[in-house]
């Protein structure tokens, strides 16, 4: 749940209660507030109209204005070419794969994103759901986004997309708000060393690093036994 959402809508129903019996003062006051046309605003709890524009604001940010920088980065960047090529895997998913870079430079790759095109399949992470599963997983910045409920929940669903002895490699933001207008609606998971440890921990996987990479992000790889 974005919570940063979800309180905007309740002061906007507190301060103009009306807006609950309007649709279309409601669509208006959503798109100049959140930037985004909802075009049903149905619901029975606020949370559901949160969730809508949650999903809203993250597929305009990342369709529209969001740009790569993978050479930026020292270890999650191009280094991870060689360094998954080198374990020989016979399925690498690249989990939010945005412009699809690494494809047909790491063998094997399937790339997924819910927001570009140039994935090989567009799609949730939570809705992908293959027959197989997969030797080396890549999450570069796009298990980040919500509260640590979704985030748990991800983590999940990526434990059964990996398979045994499956190589795990993450880059994750430790809550660094970006500065574009259409990304102040985000909320951008707070990242901690403690929170990986412990995941780790609970899901069983060895933490075979953990370090700052460029831009203040954080690196991290797990191993499935």
């Amino acid at each position: 749940m974005n919570l940063k959402i979800l309180t905007k809508l309740e002061d906007m129903f507190q301060r103009s209660p009306q807006l609950l019996a309007d649709q279309t003062k409601l669509k208006k006051a959503l798109q100049a507030t959140f930037g985004v046309d909802v075009s049903n605003v149905f619901f029975r709890e606020v949370s559901q109209l949160a969730e809508q524009i949650d999903e809203l604001v993250l597929e305009k940010y990342f369709s529209e204005v969001w740009q790569s920088r993978t050479k930026k980065y020292k270890y999650s960047g191009l280094k991870l070419i060689d360094e998954v090529n080198n374990l020989k895997p016979e399925a690498v998913l690249d989990v939010g794969c945005g412009f699809n870079e690494f494809k047909g430079k790491i063998h094997n790759l399937t790339g997924i994103d819910p927001y570009n095109d140039k994935a090989d399949i567009k799609v949730k992470i939570m809705d992908y759901a293959p027959d197989n599963q997969f030797d080396v997983i890549i999450c570069l910045g796009s298990v980040n986004f919500g509260s640590t409920d979704k985030i748990f929940r991800e983590l999940e669903n990526i434990m059964r997309l990996s398979a045994p002895a499956a190589k795990m490699y993450f880059r994750v933001n430790p809550g660094m708000q970006q500065p574009q207008p259409e990304a102040k609606w985000i909320t951008f998971y707070p990242w901690e060393s403690t929170f990986i440890i412990n995941c780790a921990d609970h899901f069983k996987v060895e933490l075979l690093e953990l370090r700052d990479d460029s831009n203040g992000r954080l690196y991290f790889v797990w191993a499935k036994p």
